[in-house]
């Protein structure tokens, strides 16, 4: 057994084993653009002169030194017709491998004034407050994309739909260059963006200038730097793909770099899972039908998709991407971006109802068909007014129509399994609206170093308008007898919204070390919502109803004083302040005109410290709170009965929330071993947090109202890391994760304290080569609530997947990839408790001589198993629900990459 082992790791990857350096490049004159053959190239030791290698240039102008040692060198590359070119290369373990692409020689009369260097670089470290990593230094497959290469980087993360987190936070905004591409869809760039024009990909925090009263006051920024040559000419790529039957992709991108001036187009078009709505789109243009959110009562709402292959998608997108520098001041951007999105949904849910004496269970089956258009435009003007000033202004325009139409099917039993009532619910809706808004900022930096004045301004208006139908069919049964109710009404939605956000900070240093910030802040918001309902009467939709209509204005205004002390040196950086936050609000019902207003002052103390203990390890800390205001949705005394089991009113007597949040998490690096561990723990307390009081009737239907509750904490953190054997050959990614969740909800006016926990362990083993790579993995989670309500709904339950993916290099350029999946659900409701295997393969071709052109065979499901499972645990509740969604398909793809330097689109090694 131990030889069989020692053969298979010698056949991955014998080279690790040798302590050598390999050299090569190619020679290029560039005045006849032809190879310069029989050149000489020499390896010489710098200590002691002695030649370790040579080589003569082939033909095509190639050399290579092979297996010379581990040593710093000199290279020397000579022709007859040309002067010398030297290159010092610092050799080591972890870095022996130079390829210098192509090597332009000089011309005899030409004096030289540079040598290149080529040493170490590390792949992960830190420049000032930027995580950097270096995008050579992570191997990924041939013809990869920058999603290819993210999944390699530590402390990356992306899931199946794009988004993308990076130490368990998450990345709101993904730039090229600096630039937006394409927008706020991050997938565009990810997705299509080769890996191998990336030079490093950088993370960053900065301040959030959207950011809204209560909400998290930085977001995390990536950043993909391109290399040189990635900026001039121009590359892209064409594929499609297809059953010849029902299922089809298509994707064109294609980017002309001229130093500053960038032009992209971009297109897609297909209905199979890989391009379904992305969770940014939805979230970007309200598309809440397909999602599911929570509001964290921190001024943060978290949408989440419960997996992105829900339903049967149709997607299609067109996008056009401009900018350019104008002079040595003024840099324009533009792009606009088209979307046409279709979804088909069928869903089955279970819910459990856990009441103080008793319970129900519902039944719920559903369909839904929704379909979106949203034209999205974004202008970027930025001008250097002289060496010390810079305005930015940045508008937008988006123009969306939306049409749903959704379907449900409610049977209600009793604890015993007694059907109590059975109820048809159908909803059509047609909706557009327009978002506009503008940011402008001015920085006013001075000769005195770190003194800056910032001057900025954030303003979005926005109006929606929706007509719809509602019909509801009820038949209730008591005993032998039944009887039956319908509703029948339509709903006329007009909401309209304005936000006014004005900041000034001014930053003064003192000495080297200190400094100290002002801060004011004026934000002015003001909400209109007009919901009118008509009952059907004598053939139309006529008789108003008094009881589901409302006309209500919300005015919210705040001004906010800060100060912050900053000390920072190399290795810290400390800052603590506090802000006096001053806060206004007036409620207005138009109809009966009452009025309600509150006002309040509150403070709000932060501190955050970092300790740096080298460029790749840092310890960070932070503590902040603020307050967060109640939304028009919540405080409209109206009841909205758009699904009639679960009506939901406005309560316009809500306070705002006080929220403490601290954070803390430590991340290392070893660049010359390649381990690493990143972590973090969060904790939040909540006071007068958004809490639901909801009241059931027998019949299993619910009346839900926000109110106001104290005590309210939830607490994460995660552990994750790598560690690499056999010269980075084999590693083990180990991950540990785990939250708990303590919140107060009222039933039937009864106070109920739910308590959650949940606990995630997961180990993955990679092992990598330039011919294969496997990975292999399993995680485990197990979950348990406690209600004080019922403890007929403390059940716990566990979820565990294991995965395996291999991909191996095959002669004649073939590629074999593919990946199983094996999900198990248990301690779910009866007929939700699922095991199944996702079998996913592809065998690839890569054609012509720079291998660009790639012919493919893809296999998905293949064993006819895939299903969406989810449970749901809020309040006094718990769901458990099915969703549709594509199960087996083939495909067969081509895709053809181009570049304006005719070569191989990716030459990177896995």
């Amino acid at each position: 057994m131990r030889k069989l082992i020692f053969v298979f790791l010698l056949l991955l990857n014998a080279q690790v084993f040798s302590q050598h350096m390999h050299i090569s490049g190619t020679l290029v004159d560039t005045i006849t653009n032809t190879s310069l053959e029989h050149s000489v190239a020499m390896a010489v030791r710098i200590k002691d002169s002695v030649m370790l290698g040579f080589a003569r240039a082939d033909k095509e102008g190639r050399f290579e030194m092979k297996s010379l040692p581990i040593d710093t060198v000199q290279v020397i590359i000579s022709n007859p017709r040309f002067s010398e070119q030297y290159f010092y290369v610092f050799g080591s373990s972890a870095n022996s491998v130079f390829d210098f692409g192509k090597i332009v020689l000089p011309p005899k009369s030409q004096q030289l004034k540079e040598v290149i260097i080529y040493a170490f670089k590390d792949p992960v470290y830190y420049k000032g407050d930027t995580l950097v990593y270096t995008a050579d230094s992570f191997k990924v497959k041939p013809n990869a994309t920058v999603e290819d290469l993210l999944r390699k980087l530590p402390g990356i993360k992306v899931d199946a739909s794009g988004k993308i987190t990076s130490q368990g936070k998450e990345i709101s905004q993904v730039l090229v260059d600096g630039d937006e591409f394409f927008g706020s869809d991050p997938t565009v760039a990810t997705r299509n963006l080769a890996a191998q024009g990336v030079e490093s990909v950088q993370v960053y925090e900065k301040k959030d200038e959207n950011a809204t009263e209560g909400g998290t006051e930085t977001v995390q920024i990536m950043n993909l730097k391109l290399k040189d040559e990635a900026k001039k000419g121009y590359f892209g790529k064409v594929s499609g793909a297809s059953d010849f039957q029902k299922f089809y992709e298509g994707e064109l991108l294609a980017n002309k770099f001229n130093k500053q001036q960038k032009i992209s187009v971009f297109a897609l078009g297909s209905n199979t899972p890989r391009s379904s709505l992305g969770w940014q789109d939805m979230y970007k243009y309200g598309l809440n039908n397909e999602m599911n959110s929570f509001d964290d009562g921190d001024g943060n709402t978290y949408f989440y998709n419960n997996n992105s292959n829900n339903g049967i998608p149709r997607t299609l997108k067109s996008g056009i991407y401009y900018a350019d520098k104008f002079g040595k001041n003024t840099k324009v951007n533009f792009n606009y971006s088209y979307s046409n999105n279709n979804l088909n949904t069928k869903s089955e849910n279970r819910t459990q109802y856990f009441l103080a004496d008793t319970s129900y269970v519902t039944e719920e089956f559903s369909t839904s068909n929704q379909e979106t258009g949203i034209h999205s435009f974004n202008l970027g003007i930025e001008q250097k007014i002289d060496s010390l000033t810079d305005l930015e202004i940045r508008p937008k325009l988006t123009f969306n129509a939306n049409k749903t139409k959704n379907y449900n099917s409610n049977r209600f039993f009793t604890s015993t399994d007694s059907l109590t009532r059975e109820n048809e619910v159908e909803n059509t809706n047609k909706a557009n609206g327009f978002d506009a808004g503008v940011r402008a900022k001015l920085t006013r930096r001075f000769k005195l170093k770190d003194r800056q004045l910032l001057l900025s301004y954030n303003g979005n208006a926005q109006n929606d308008q929706s007509d719809g139908i509602l019909k509801s069919f009820n038949t209730y049964y008591s005993g032998l007898l039944f009887f039956n109710d319908t509703l029948n009404q339509r709903k006329d939605n007009v909401s309209e919204k304005q936000n006014h956000n004005s900041k000034l900070v001014f930053t003064e240093p003192f000495g080297k070390k200190i400094k100290l910030e002002f801060e004011y802040i004026f934000n002015y918001s003001k909400n209109h919502q007009s919901k009118k309902a008509l009952n059907y009467f004598n053939g139309e939709y006529a008789l108003s109803d008094s009881l589901f209509s409302n006309d209500f204005e919300n005015i919210q205004l705040y001004n906010r004083v800060g100060l912050k002390f900053i000390y920072e040196t190399k290795k810290i950086r400390f800052a603590i302040g506090s802000r006096v936050q001053q806060n206004e609000l007036q409620n207005t019902n138009l109809i009966t005109n009452a009025k309600i207003k509150y006002s309040g002052t509150a403070v709000l103390p932060f501190l955050s410290y970092m300790y740096r203990f080298s460029d790749n390890t840092r310890l960070n800390f932070s503590y902040y709170s603020n307050v967060n205001q109640p939304n028009v949705n919540q405080l409209q005394p109206v009841p909205d009965n758009t699904n009639p089991n679960r009506v939901v009113l406005g309560n316009p007597n809500l306070n705002p929330s006080f929220t403490h949040r601290m954070e803390m998490w430590f991340n290392s690096w070893k660049p010359i071993s390649g381990r690493h561990m990143w972590s973090s723990l969060s904790f939040n307390m909540q006071d007068d947090a958004f809490a639901n009081s909801s009241t059931f009737d027998s019949i299993g239907r619910t009346v839900s109202q926000t109110v106001n509750v104290d005590g309210n904490y939830n607490g994460n953190f995660y552990i994750g890391g790598g560690i690499p054997f056999f010269q980075k050959l084999i590693s083990l990614e180990p991950n540990i994760n785990g939250g708990i969740n303590s919140y107060s909800n009222f039933v039937n006016g009864r106070k109920n304290r739910t308590e959650t926990a949940s606990l995630s362990a997961g180990l993955n083993i990679v092992i990598q080569s330039d011919t294969i790579e496997f990975q292999i993995g399993a995680d485990y989670t197990w979950n348990q609530t406690q209600s004080s309500l019922n403890t007929a709904s403390n059940k716990p339950y566990t979820d565990q997947v294991y995965n395996a993916a291999f991909r191996l290099r095959l002669p004649f350029k073939f590629l074999l990839e593919t990946e199983v999946d094996y999900n198990v659900y248990s301690q779910r409701s009866q007929g939700f408790n699922t095991n199944f295997v996702i079998w996913n393969a592809a065998l690839r071709k890569t054609i012509l001589k720079n291998e660009n052109l790639i012919l493919s065979f893809e296999a998905n499901d293949i064993l006819n198993q895939n299903i969406n499972n989810v449970r749901t645990i809020q309040n006094n509740t718990i769901t458990d629900t099915k969703t549709n969604i594509i199960n087996r398909y083939f495909l067969l793809r081509l895709v053809y990459k181009f570049n304006s330097t005719k070569t191989k689109e990716n030459d990177d090694e896995w």
